[in-house]
């Protein structure tokens, strides 16, 4: 019943999307001219270097984690000196239960449970390493202190180990700002839980219809409410229309973060702060974005987010 109803709703909502002349042009259309509506340009989607090296060094850890048991490996991956300590990559470990098993720079964090741990912009990223241990391992963002002491933006790879516990690295984004103020966080907190309550009050046909409009209140470009359905349909996304309707249960952004999977899980859990890379109708760019979802009910959530500037 519920998979039929937003199949009602999508087909509501292209049809609006089209009689507006919003359908997205095809791979032979002539470039739009500028209006002041950035054109529809999906975000790239590659997998760098970078990615490569990170993740082999992750996967060497978790097979010498296997061949030589938790306890050498724990040892090891604590061992400042150790094999998998290389300047500002190291492995960090935890129970399936987000206690801390390895951390050579922090040893009094040990045996401490950081499940519920944030990042200085409120994301809860021991959680999201958690969800993707559990779904095999994957890429996930947070920002931490860098070896400067600056918080900085850090790309992390999760491994799970067997079933009991997970390890991890990650890399500096340094040229990607990290630091929002608490003043940017309230105000898009508040943008969606105001979207939310439209949502409740309205009805969810008329809500989605409202989120991609283009011309209305809830998509003044980069500051635009998106929606997706909690199987991975895409429901609202004012300025890539041609992205309504289908499934990103798998969507993996430039860095190889499933920024939809992640939105979702937060969303099942509450609501929360996640990071994607993502395409910016203010620019015609991909940028690195600060989001904030909530649930509107047990089958689809909201969200927004702010963008940062590329260095």
């Amino acid at each position: 019943m519920k998979a039929t109803f937003f199949s009602l709703v999508l087909l509501l909502v292209a049809a609006a999307i089209i009689s507006a002349g919003c359908s997205a042009p095809s791979a032979n259309s002539p470039a739009p001219a500028t209006t002041g509506t950035p054109a529809v340009i999906a975000p790239v989607q590659t997998a760098d270097g970078q990615n490569a090296s990170l993740s082999r060094f992750v996967e060497s850890a978790a097979a010498y984690a296997k061949q030589s048991g938790s306890d050498a490996a724990i040892r090891e991956f604590n061992n400042l000196n150790g094999t998998f300590t290389k300047g500002d990559r190291f492995i960090i470990a935890f129970g399936m239960d987000g206690t801390m098993l390895a951390q050579p720079f922090q040893p009094t964090m040990h045996g401490t449970n950081r499940a519920n741990e944030t990042d200085m912009n409120g994301v809860m990223h021991i959680r999201r390493m958690i969800e993707l241990a559990g779904e095999g391992g994957g890429w996930v963002y947070f920002v931490t202190k860098s070896p400067d002491h600056n918080p900085e933006l850090k790309l992390t790879y999760v491994q799970p180990v067997d079933s009991t516990w997970f390890i991890a690295s990650g890399d500096y984004l340094s040229g990607i700002p990290a630091v929002f103020t608490p003043a940017e966080k309230d105000q898009l907190v508040e943008r969606v839980r105001q979207a939310r309550t439209y949502a409740q009050a309205n009805g969810a046909a008329k809500a989605i219809r409202d989120f991609n409009d283009r011309s209305g209140t809830f998509a003044t470009g980069s500051s635009y409410i998106f929606a997706y359905a909690y199987n991975g349909t895409t429901l609202a996304m004012p300025f890539q229309p041609e992205s309504i309707g289908t499934d990103r249960t798998d969507y993996t952004d430039t860095h190889g973060v499933k920024v939809a999977a992640w939105e979702i899980a937060a969303a099942k859990g509450g609501g929360g702060f996640v990071y994607v890379d993502y395409y910016n109708p203010d620019t015609g760019k991909p940028g690195m974005k600060l989001c904030y979802v909530l649930p509107v009910d047990d089958t689809w959530l909201v969200g927004s987010g702010i963008y940062t500037d590329r260095k």
